[in-house]
C-alpha cells in the first residue's frame, strides 16, 4: 500500500504539466530548436507557478475552508471547485504563450491539458473518472502525437506506457478506482493530447 501511495503521489495530475515540458525538451529538441535556454527556463518557471503553485494553493486554502478534505480529492464532490480553479491558471497560462509562433507546441501541450480538466470537471459531476490516469495518459497522448509527426526515440513512448500502468495498479490496489475508471480515463486523456498534436 505504501508504494501505491508513492505511487499516486509521484504521478499526481498536478505535477503532469511539469514533467510533460522537461521531456519534450528533453526528447523533442527539434520541435523546440528556436527557443534559447532562456526561453525554455522561462516557459518551466511560469508553468510551474500556474499548473502546480498557484492549484496547491487554491488547494490548501479549500482544504482550510473544508470544502476538500485532501490533495487527492477522493469523492468526485469535491473535484468541482480544485478543477475550475486549476482550469483558470492554465488559461491563463495559456493566454501567456498565444500569440508566439515559437510557443506553438508548448500551446497545444497546454491546450490538450486544459481540455482533459474540462472533460474531468464535467464527467466527475456523474462519475468519479482517475484524473491520475487521465494525466498520465495526456502526456502519453502528446508523445504519441510528436512520435508519429516528428519519429524520434521510441523508449520514451515504452517507459511512459510501463508508468501508466504503475499507476493504474497503484490506483486499484488503493481502491481509490475500479478498472472501468482507470482505463476510461486513460484512454481519455491520450486521445484528447493525441488529437490536438495531429488535428
Amino acid at each position: 500500500m505504501k508504494l501505491s501511495k508513492f505511487i499516486s503521489f509521484l504521478f499526481h495530475p498536478i505535477l503532469m504539466p511539469t514533467y510533460t515540458l522537461l521531456l519534450f525538451f528533453q526528447f523533442f529538441p527539434i520541435v523546440a530548436q528556436y527557443m534559447s535556454d532562456e526561453e525554455k527556463t522561462i516557459i518551466v518557471r511560469l508553468t510551474i507557478i500556474f499548473t502546480l503553485l498557484f492549484p496547491l494553493i487554491s488547494v490548501y486554502i479549500l482544504k482550510k475552508l473544508k470544502i476538500v478534505s485532501s490533495i487527492y480529492m477522493e469523492n468526485k464532490e469535491e473535484r468541482r471547485w480544485p478543477l475550475l480553479i486549476t482550469i483558470g491558471c492554465y488559461y491563463l497560462l495559456f493566454k501567456l504563450f498565444e500569440g508566439f509562433y515559437i510557443y506553438s507546441d508548448v500551446g497545444k501541450l497546454l491546450l490538450g491539458a486544459m481540455l482533459i480538466l474540462i472533460f474531468s470537471a464535467i464527467i466527475s459531476n456523474f462519475w468519479k473518472i482517475s484524473l491520475h490516469m487521465l494525466g498520465i495518459g495526456g502526456v502519453f497522448g502528446a508523445f504519441l502525437a510528436l512520435q508519429y509527426l516528428f519519429g524520434g526515440d521510441i523508449s520514451l513512448i515504452i517507459f511512459l506506457i510501463l508508468c501508466a500502468g504503475f499507476v493504474g495498479y497503484a490506483r486499484i490496489n488503493e481502491g481509490a478506482h475500479n478498472l472501468k475508471q482507470v482505463y476510461m480515463g486513460f484512454l481519455l486523456g491520450v486521445m484528447i493530447e493525441f488529437l490536438i498534436f495531429v488535428f
